[in-house]
């Protein structure tokens, strides 16, 4: 009987071990008893972390930091997460950060995108994609005594200027949040069309590249626009002159035409075409006329000659030993040109 009730007793008191030892573990910092997720990140120093700070993600412990391992001009760190919080993408980051004034620190890691691929247990973010905050003192420096006074005195008046607005600065952080939602838009937006402003800058390199070498033919055509607005200057009382005298001839011309003048003229310019018509037919028909009497100018002529012979009243310039002087003719023939020539004595 006393081994049969021993035994539930035996298991209770290990099951009661086993749960103390469990809170125990957990209690001093056993969380990862089950393991965790190790991935390593590459600082370019260790800015004071030591093993066991904390490592989040958007505000929230996630794991800590195991070893610190120095390596040529930079640091290793270790990480240990929790399996919720994993895997770690390969554009993850890790910032190193201030927890608070006494000095320490912690990592704040992003996990990055689920399309770049995860890392593998143990991998590595390099240096490339972590970053470490730079100290004050080593601002300072690196300036030199005249910079660190000028620096000195406006943070002095600065703090003077600050002093008990606190209120009206904590009303403008609000108005200053938005602006910076309102710059983080801009600034997606400007990635999202960095293509376009890398074409359009290629673009305007072009066309600054032509104008560049079309340099000389602009030059001498702004000489010969030059010019030309000379020759314009110079010619402008010629010009002047030339309008003058436009306006009084439009001026006498209207005057001429003023009345009844213009409607005459209107009636002349009316009857012209009937008047070309009668022209024409008057030259179509003298054209005819004349032609037929220059074909019938040499009987003509001997017509008048017949007539001056028929009508001659004494003598004859065909008669031997006529003299011209006694010739009397009964009529007279005019002509452009003698109608016969008395015969040479």
């Amino acid at each position: 009987m006393r081994s049969r009730t021993n035994l539930p007793v035996l298991i209770a008191y290990i099951l009661v071990g086993l749960l103390a030892t469990a809170f125990l573990a957990a209690q001093m910092g056993g969380e990862f008893v089950f393991g965790g997720y190790r991935v390593n990140a590459v600082f370019k120093t260790g800015a004071d972390l030591v093993a066991g700070d904390d490592v989040s993600m958007s505000g929230l412990r996630v794991g800590k930091i195991e070893t610190l391992t120095p390596m040529a001009g930079a640091v290793e760190v270790s990480m240990l997460l929790h399996q919720d919080f994993t895997p770690v993408f390969k554009d993850a980051r890790a910032v190193i950060r201030q927890k608070n004034l006494l000095g320490e620190a912690y990592v704040e890691l992003n996990r990055g995108h689920a399309s770049q691929g995860a890392i593998p247990q143990g991998g590595t973010i390099d240096q490339d994609h972590t970053l470490t905050p730079v100290e004050v003192d080593e601002v300072l420096n690196a300036l030199d005594p005249q910079v660190r006074d000028q620096l000195n005195l406006v943070i002095n008046t600065l703090g003077q200027a600050t002093a008990g607005r606190g209120q009206d600065m904590n009303a403008a952080a609000a108005d200053l949040s938005s602006v910076l939602i309102d710059l983080q838009a801009l600034a997606h937006t400007l990635a999202s069309n960095s293509g376009h402003l890398d074409a359009l800058i290629a673009d305007l390199r072009k066309v600054m590249e032509t104008l560049a070498a079309w340099h000389a033919e602009f030059r001498a055509l702004i000489t010969d626009w030059d010019h030309v607005m000379a020759t314009l200057a110079s010619r402008e009382q010629n010009l002047q002159g030339t309008l003058v005298e436009q306006d009084r001839v439009m001026g006498i011309l209207d005057q001429a035409l003023g009345g009844s003048a213009a409607q005459r003229l209107h009636g002349a310019i009316a009857q012209g075409p009937a008047m070309m018509d009668n022209t024409n037919h008057y030259l179509n028909g003298a054209a005819t006329v004349f032609g037929a009497v220059q074909n019938e100018t040499p009987g003509i002529a001997q017509l008048f000659r017949e007539l001056a012979s028929v009508m001659s009243g004494i003598g004859h310039p065909d008669e031997p030993g006529s003299n011209p002087n006694d010739w009397v003719h009964m009529w007279r023939v005019y002509c452009a040109d003698q109608c016969f020539q008395p015969a040479v004595p």
